[in-house]
C-alpha cells in the first residue's frame, strides 16, 4: 500500500489485555487510517505477523518473552518491518539493547492519554519511512532488471556540451561503432561527435531545464553511428552534486530506433485514419457491446443533426430505427472479431425526420473489450432512383405488354432475357418455354451460329430493318418484319428486337402484282395495238376524230402508269439516307409537263428519306397543281419546323372535299384520281404526317410533318 491514505495496520503486543485494548481505542482516535489489532503475549504476536502488519507495537516485560526478545524473532523473519517498543519500563540498558537488536522506535509509557497522540504520531512515521523505502527497492529492481534486460550502456559524464565520458559500461560498440574506451579516454565525445549535429543544442538544453527543475531528465534524440548510420537513443539520467554543485550526470541509454520508427509509421497511419474518419463521404461511428457510441465522426452528426458531444454516450438503436436493445444484442454475440454485417435500415435526425441508409458493421476488438465499427451511407438518392426505375419499368412492361407487335429481348449469346405478351400469344409457346429458348428456335431456316454472327455484327446507336418468318408452336409460318437495336439490359448488353406481323401486307403485296401484271399485261398490250391502228388510219384518212383517239389513248397510257405506280407503292419497304430537298424538287419538276407553270423553291434542309419514293411524291404534286391550278399557276416548296410545305395559288380545293382527295380514285377533271393516293401512301411509309389546307394566295397547301433531319 504506497498511497499515504491507505490503511496502517498495527499489532499491539501486550501482557495486560485491557491495556492494550484501551491503547487501539486511542490510536485509532488519533488517526483514521490506523487499524489497529492486539495480541496478548510474544507468542501470540509472532503467530499474526503474516496477516500484513506494517508495524509491530510492543511491550518490553511480558511472561514469554520481552520486548527484546520479541524484537529479535521478527527481525529474522521481518528484517525492516517497523518495530516499536513502548514500555513502562525505560531504562538506558534497554534502549541501547533495542536498539542493538534493530528496534525502530523506543517510546516509555506515560501517565493520561495524550501520549496516545505521540505513539500514533511515531507509527506513522515509522510506517511512512518503511513504506518509501519499500517503493524505492521496487523501483530500483525494475530499473536494474530493465538495464538488464535491454541493449544499452550505463554511464558517468561531466555536465558540460560535449559530455565527456568517464565510465561507460554495456553495449555502446553494438549501438555506436565506437568502444567504450574511445569515448572515456576523450577520442569520441558523445555531445559533440556522436548526437547528431541538428539534435545537439536542443538535447543540451532539455537535459539542463530538466536539472534545473527536478535533478533528473528523460528523453529521446538521434545519434550518428561510427558508419554513419542515424539511429535512435532513449537516455534516462540525473544529476551528481558535490557540496551543494552539479558536477557530473550518471544514467541509461538505449537504442529505440525501431521503436521509433514503428511511433512514427503508427502516427503516420494514425494521421491517415483520423483524416479519413473525419473526411469520409460515409457515417461512422464506434461503439461498445452495450451499443454506446463512443467515437462519431464529422458527417454523422453532420446528417443526423446531433452534435458530437451529444452524440457520445447515446444508444445506436437511438438513431437505427430498425433495431432495439434487444435485436442489436443478438447480431452482436454471434459476431466474431473480423466478421462483418450488411444490412438496409432508417436512421432518425434529431428534429424527428428520417432517412434511409446502407448500414456495414464489423467488429474490431479492442485489447480487453468488444468494438464495433459501423459505416452507414445516405441512400435516399439511389432509393428514389430505384423507385423511379421501379415506374419506370412497371410502365415499360405495360407498355411492350400492351403492344400488338412482338418484342423480344435477347443476348449477345443469342437467348431469350424477356419476352412480351404479345410473343406469348402469337408464337404459342408458355413464357417460361420461350425464355429457355432463343431466336434460332423461331426463325425459320436459320441457326445460331447466324444469330450470334447477326447479334455481334449489330452497329451501335442504329435500328437494323429486315424481314424474316417465325415459326409457331403449332407449325404456323408468319412473316415478320423486325427492327433490332442493342440496349444495355440489367446492366448487359442486349438486343431489343420488335416484330410487326406482315402477313397482310405480304398479301396485299401479292395482290397488287397479280393487278399490276393485268395492268401491264392485259391493258397495255390492247392499247399499244389500239395506238399501231390509229398511226395506220392516220395514214390513209385525215379524220377530225383521230385526233381525239390519240388523246384517248394517251389518256388511258396515264391511267395506266397511275395504276402501276399505285401498285408499286405495296412495295414501300423505304431504304431512308440523307437527301437535299432542293435537288430532288428540281428533279422532280423537270420531270413533269409543266407548260407556263413556275417553280419557287425556298427548301434548304437534307432530310432522312427514301430518295426515289420522295421523288414520286413531288411529281404527283406537281401534276396535281398544274393540271388543276390553270394556265401560268406558281407552285411553291418551302421549309417547315419539323418537315416542308408544297402550295400553289390555283383555285384550292374546297374545305367539304378536302376529306376525300386522298381516296383512290377521286379526280375533278382529267386526272387519274390516283395521284394523291400516291402521295399519302409514300407519306405515311416514312411515318410522315400530311395535312391539306388552303395556300395564303387560296390555293391548295399539302403540309408534311414529323420529318426527320438527316
Amino acid at each position: 500500500m504506497d498511497d499515504p491514505g491507505s490503511a496502517i495496520r498495527v499489532l499491539l503486543v501486550d501482557d495486560d489485555p485491557d491495556l492494550a485494548s484501551m491503547t487501539a481505542t486511542y490510536l485509532q482516535r488519533e488517526d483514521d487510517r490506523i487499524v489497529a489489532e492486539t495480541a496478548i503475549g510474544a507468542d501470540a504476536a509472532l503467530e499474526r505477523l503474516g496477516a500484513g502488519v506494517d508495524c509491530v507495537v510492543a511491550d518490553y516485560e511480558m511472561p514469554d518473552r520481552n520486548g527484546i526478545e520479541l524484537l529479535e524473532a521478527v527481525r529474522e523473519a521481518y528484517p525492516d518491518l517497523p518495530f516499536i517498543l513502548y514500555t513502562g519500563k525505560g531504562s538506558e540498558e534497554i534502549a541501547s539493547e533495542a536498539i542493538s537488536a534493530g528496534v525502530t522506535d523506543y517510546l516509555q509509557k506515560e501517565r493520561g492519554t495524550g501520549q496516545y497522540a505521540v505513539l500514533a504520531n511515531r507509527i506513522e512515521n515509522a510506517v511512512g519511512a518503511y513504506r518509501s523505502e519499500q517503493l524505492l527497492t521496487r523501483r530500483t529492481r525494475r530499473l536494474e532488471r530493465l538495464i538488464s534486460n535491454l541493449p544499452g550502456m550505463v554511464y558517468r559524464c561531466r555536465n558540460a556540451p560535449a559530455w565527456p565520458m568517464e565510465a561507460v559500461e554495456g553495449e555502446v560498440a553494438a549501438m555506436t561503432g565506437y568502444d567504450a574506451e574511445s569515448l572515456e579516454n576523450g577520442d569520441v565525445q558523445w555531445g559533440s561527435d556522436v548526437i547528431h549535429p541538428e539534435d545537439r543544442e536542443e538535447t543540451w538544453a532539455r537535459v539542463q531545464d530538466s536539472l534545473e527543475e527536478r535533478g533528473r531528465f528523460e528523453l529521446s534524440y538521434r545519434i550518428r553511428t561510427r558508419d554513419g548510420e542515424t539511429r535512435w537513443m532513449w537516455e534516462r539520467g540525473r544529476g551528481v552534486y558535490e557540496d551543494g554543485e552539479l558536477t557530473h550526470l550518471e544514467g541509461f541509454i538505449t537504442d529505440v530506433t525501431e521503436r521509433e520508427r514503428r511511433e512514427n509509421r503508427l502516427q503516420e497511419t494514425t494521421a491517415r485514419l483520423e483524416a479519413l474518419f473525419e473526411q469520409s463521404p460515409d457515417m461512422i461511428n464506434l461503439h461498445d457491446a452495450d451499443g454506446t457510441i463512443s467515437e462519431p465522426n464529422a458527417r454523422l452528426c453532420e446528417k443526423t443533426g446531433y452534435d458530437r458531444e451529444e452524440l457520445i454516450g447515446m444508444k445506436v438503436w437511438e438513431i437505427d430505427c430498425s433495431i432495439d436493445s434487444a435485436s442489436a444484442a443478438g447480431i452482436w454475440e454471434r459476431m466474431e472479431p473480423g466478421d462483418s454485417r450488411r444490412f438496409e435500415s432508417e436512421y432518425e435526425r434529431a428534429d424527428g425526420s428520417t432517412f434511409p441508409v446502407e448500414v456495414h458493421i464489423r467488429r474490431i476488438d479492442a485489447v480487453d473489450e468488444a468494438l464495433f465499427a459501423v459505416i452507414s451511407r445516405d441512400v435516399t438518392e439511389r432509393k428514389a432512383r430505384e423507385r423511379e426505375l421501379e415506374r419506370v419499368q412497371q410502365e415499360y412492361e405495360e407498355l411492350i405488354n400492351g403492344m400488338d407487335d412482338t418484342v423480344w429481348v435477347i443476348s449477345t449469346d443469342g437467348e431469350f432475357l424477356a419476352v412480351n405478351d404479345a410473343a406469348v400469344e402469337r408464337i404459342g409457346y408458355d413464357r417460361e418455354e420461350l425464355l429457355e429458348m432463343g431466336p434460332h428456335d423461331i426463325d425459320a431456316g436459320t441457326d445460331p451460329e447466324e444469330i450470334t454472327a447477326l447479334i455481334e455484327g449489330m452497329p451501335e446507336d442504329e435500328v437494323q430493318v429486315f424481314e424474316t418468318v417465325h415459326e409457331t408452336k403449332s407449325g404456323e409460318r408468319i412473316p415478320v418484319e423486325i427492327s433490332s437495336t442493342l440496349i444495355s439490359y440489367q446492366g448487359e448488353t442486349a438486343v431489343l428486337s420488335v416484330g410487326r406481323d406482315i402477313t397482310e401486307r405480304k398479301e396485299r403485296e401479292r395482290r397488287l402484282e397479280r393487278f399490276a401484271s393485268i395492268v401491264s399485261h392485259d391493258l397495255r398490250n390492247p392499247l399499244n395495238v389500239a395506238e399501231g391502228r390509229l398511226e395506220l388510219a392516220a395514214e390513209d384518212c385525215d379524220s377530225e376524230h383521230l385526233e381525239h383517239v390519240a388523246d384517248a389513248h394517251e389518256r388511258m397510257n396515264a391511267l395506266i402508269d397511275s395504276l402501276l405506280g399505285l401498285a408499286q407503292q405495296g412495295e414501300l419497304a423505304t431504304v431512308t439516307e440523307p437527301v437535299a430537298l432542293e435537288s430532288v424538287v428540281k428533279r422532280a419538276w423537270s420531270s413533269v409537263a409543266t407548260d407556263e407553270a413556275t417553280l419557287r423553291a425556298t427548301v434548304t434542309g437534307t432530310v432522312s428519306a427514301d430518295r426515289s419514293r420522295l421523288a414520286q411524291l413531288f411529281e404527283n404534286l406537281f401534276r396535281n397543281s398544274t393540271e388543276h391550278g390553270g394556265p401560268g399557276v406558281t407552285v411553291t416548296v418551302g421549309d417547315l419546323d419539323d418537315g416542308f410545305y408544297v402550295a400553289d395559288d390555283g383555285p384550292g380545293i374546297p374545305v367539304d372535299q378536302r376529306d376525300s382527295v386522298f381516296e383512290t380514285g377521286y379526280t375533278t377533271g382529267e386526272g387519274t384520281g390516283f395521284g394523291l393516293t400516291i402521295v399519302e401512301q409514300v407519306a405515311e411509309a416514312h411515318d410522315w404526317s400530311i395535312r391539306l389546307t388552303e395556300s395564303a394566295e387560296g390555293g391548295a397547301r399539302f403540309e408534311f410533318t414529323g420529318v426527320d433531319e438527316a
